[in-house]
């Protein structure tokens, strides 16, 4: 356009108006083709600016009202407010908590930003008088550095009655059966004992007398089940402590190297976490876990041919954990086994109890972790991981 203007003046000034004529249209063209072009600048009114600034509070107010799900803020200087109405009506408050419970107090203040959190709190109304919750927390860091910390209160109870329903119909199951079939073969011979007894014979007194030796060893193998299941019953509640893996592996290497090296079973530990990895966790029960799952391995390990290795991974999980990885060089899990290996008294072998790797997963979960099998080959060996 500045261009057009300039042809135009120089032809009117040389007398070649037709020239500076055309220069012009161009121009007035070209400046009615940029404003069809450009859009007009829309104008927004200061007060429509405020009004629209001050509604934007309420608006977001109102959205997390409609929120189910129990909000709350804990400020930087530890005040616990309720952030929605129904943090309000579960602790009947307006703003503040004025007496928050302990157990909330302590998990605000010494949860780590990102953990989901289980909670018990006491509710009138709810079963035993105490209702479930999960907490996911997360922090936001304001002006100044300041944090708030915010947290949902997620209800979990029907889900945990779910689960605890279906945990004891499947161990009902599972008592019901080895129970049954620890006690056919008792009646059997017991009244087979009592009709050899009758008879008064040498003969018919040595049968039963080998009937009732029997009846001991079954007597005595039920009796080993019983306690083998008041110990799954028995699991006490883990007592977390920071502490190092590296000393742990060592303690469970020289455990096992104790009981297994004799019978030729070769150990091999490894740690691919620099530094000193440290994780909260009870170190007594997890011992016993991996004792256990180690001590499964090195028995498979020598139900196979060739030189019996179990090798111990400790390294680095997801989400900032552990990972710890056992495995053996034994003929492995069948397939149609490798679902009820978890499953309390469910064993392969003629002397087991089939409770160790049950105790293990227990711990497992009971630190927030995971016990499972990896995927594997038949016939070349198994790998348990145990992720905390």
């Amino acid at each position: 356009m500045f261009i057009c203007g300039g042809l135009a003046v120089l032809a009117v000034q040389g007398s070649l108006y037709a020239c500076g004529l055309v220069c012009a249209l161009v121009g007035v063209w070209l400046a009615a083709w940029a404003a069809m072009r450009s859009p007009p600048p829309i104008r927004v009114s200061a007060k429509a600016s405020a009004q629209s600034a001050a509604r934007a509070p309420d608006l977001l107010a109102n959205l997390l009202d409609q929120t189910p799900a129990p909000l709350l803020i804990r400020r930087p200087d530890g005040v616990i407010r309720a952030g929605n109405r129904a943090a309000r009506a579960l602790f009947h408050t307006d703003d503040r908590l004025l007496d928050p419970p302990p157990a909330l107090v302590q998990a605000l203040r010494d949860g780590a930003p990102g953990e989901r959190l289980t909670l018990s709190l006491a509710q009138p109304g709810a079963a035993g008088g105490v209702r479930t919750y999960a907490m996911p927390l997360t922090d936001v860091t304001g002006s100044g550095g300041a944090v708030t910390r915010l947290a949902a209160l997620l209800d979990i109870e029907p889900e945990l009655r779910a689960a605890e329903a279906g945990a004891l119909r499947e161990l009902l199951q599972v008592l019901s059966h080895e129970i049954m079939n620890a006690l056919t073969p008792v009646a059997s011979l017991a009244s087979t004992a009592v009709e050899l007894m009758g008879d008064q014979t040498p003969a018919s007194t040595a049968l039963a007398r080998e009937a009732v030796a029997t009846l001991g060893r079954r007597a005595e193998g039920l009796n080993r089940f019983v306690e083998a299941y008041r110990t799954l019953a028995r699991l006490p509640p883990p007592r977390l402590a920071p502490t190092a893996i590296a000393a742990l592996v060592d303690e469970i290497a020289r455990l096992f190297r104790s009981r297994w090296s004799a019978q030729g079973v070769e150990l091999e530990t490894s740690l691919l976490s620099p530094g000193d990895f440290v994780v909260k966790l009870d170190p007594d029960l997890m011992i016993h876990a991996l004792m256990n799952i180690l001590s499964n391995a090195a028995e498979a390990a020598l139900a196979a041919p060739g030189s019996p290795r179990v090798s111990l991974i400790a390294g680095a999980g997801p989400g900032g954990g552990v990972e710890l990885v056992i495995a053996d060089n034994g003929p492995g899990v069948l397939a149609e086994d490798r679902d009820r290996i978890f499953q309390p008294f469910f064993t392969t072998k003629t002397e087991g109890t089939g409770v160790g790797l049950s105790f293990a997963r227990q711990v497992a979960l009971s630190h927030g972790g995971a016990l499972i099998l990896a995927p594997g080959t038949p016939g070349k060996g198994a790998t348990f991981v145990l992720t905390l």
